[in-house]
């Protein structure tokens, strides 16, 4: 189980470094941060957690960043 969160960290942070070579290294990083909503979805539906109205509004906030980037 290690070894394979190793190789999918490994794997993750060289399609991160990819990405940089392709587009803007801003629009990259925001976008890495987009992992927050997963986490969130996660504890939601699948270990059931309450999660606090600020939460909510945090992942709003990374949403329509992640918007703005797709927009402009």
């Amino acid at each position: 189980l290690g070894v394979a969160g190793g190789i999918g960290t490994t794997a993750s942070y060289a399609m991160a470094l990819w990405a940089m070579t392709q587009v803007p290294v801003a629009m990259v990083s925001a976008l890495r941060e987009s992992s927050i909503l997963f986490a969130l979805l996660i504890s939601v539906f699948l270990l059931r957690e309450r999660v606090p109205r600020a939460r909510w509004a945090a992942a709003a906030l990374i949403v329509a960043g992640v918007l703005a980037l797709r927009l402009a």
